[in-house]
């Protein structure tokens, strides 16, 4: 969220002036994206390079006393994040955050934050970077809102197994049905995914499979004999009533999973070595 400073009377005028003298810009790049799940047809949009945005916009930013600064960093939440600044010579500001996953290698969080400042810098200043897409975005945000509103209680109930190799005692209470059917429904992006990104809607890979196995292998749940408990403990760390199959997590649930599988391993492995906590 962007944060006023008090009093913005000179900065306000100074990016009208520029907003009045800013020319059309030419998306001079386009993106063909090719869905994860087979069903769904490839789309294709067109931007504004990130390069030709600071070429346009930044030398009448200083024209008019303006400056605009962004630098990757921890947020006020302590995750990832661009923080951004509009600033004024007068000392007047705008400033902000914009939230980045630090997951990946240095060239996918690079492209993450190219494309963060690119975002910054055109909504700060009021260019429209990007196609305008209405009907992918009202489609997208109706059950992405809806699974963010469920994924909330979820998150703080997800119980893990227990320490003896049986699921936990206390399970999460039942989400209501509609609040299951957002969770169950794959979720749609709202930006498609940065080059190299995977899209987390797409179906689980092969990669998190092997690792998933290997996982419930280290805390003990490994073996055909265990399939209808893995299946069980899934369902609970993703909050989901049941589920039938592993084959059907899309690639974000599989990281869930993942990461909920490597802090059990974890905290198993801390008990083993210094025995049973007081």
């Amino acid at each position: 969220m962007t944060a006023p400073t008090p009093g913005l009377a000179n900065l306000a005028a100074a990016l009208a002036k520029v907003q009045a003298e800013l020319p059309k810009l030419d998306r001079d790049r386009t993106v063909t994206v090719e869905p994860k799940d087979p069903k769904k047809a490839p789309y294709s949009y067109s931007y504004v390079t990130l390069a030709n945005l600071s070429d346009a916009i930044l030398p009448r930013l200083a024209q008019h006393g303006l400056s605009f600064a962004a630098m990757p960093g921890a947020g006020a939440d302590g995750k990832m994040c661009l923080r951004y600044q509009l600033l004024h010579e007068s000392g007047e500001s705008l400033s902000g955050e914009f939230p980045i996953s630090g997951e990946g290698g240095i060239q996918m969080i690079g492209g993450r934050i190219t494309y963060a400042r690119r975002y910054c810098l055109a909504a700060i200043v009021g260019v429209a970077a990007d196609e305008d897409d209405e009907a992918r975005l009202a489609d997208a945000e109706g059950p992405r809102t809806a699974q963010r509103a469920a994924a909330r209680p979820r998150q703080q109930a997800a119980a893990e197994p227990a320490g003896d190799g049986q699921p936990a005692e206390s399970a999460p209470a039942p989400a209501p049905a509609t609040a299951r059917r957002a969770a169950q429904r794959p979720r749609q992006s709202v930006r498609p995914p940065l080059p190299g990104e995977e899209d987390p809607d797409g179906k689980v890979g092969q990669d998190q499979h092997r690792q998933m196995h290997a996982l419930w292998k280290d805390v003990g749940f490994g073996g055909d004999e265990n399939r209808e408990q893995r299946l069980a403990i899934t369902a609970r760390i993703l909050g989901l009533e049941e589920l039938d199959s592993s084959a059907t997590l899309t690639r974000g649930q599989g990281d869930q999973v993942i990461e909920a599988l490597k802090a059990k391993k974890a905290k198993k492995a801390e008990q083993q070595g210094g025995g049973e906590p007081s």
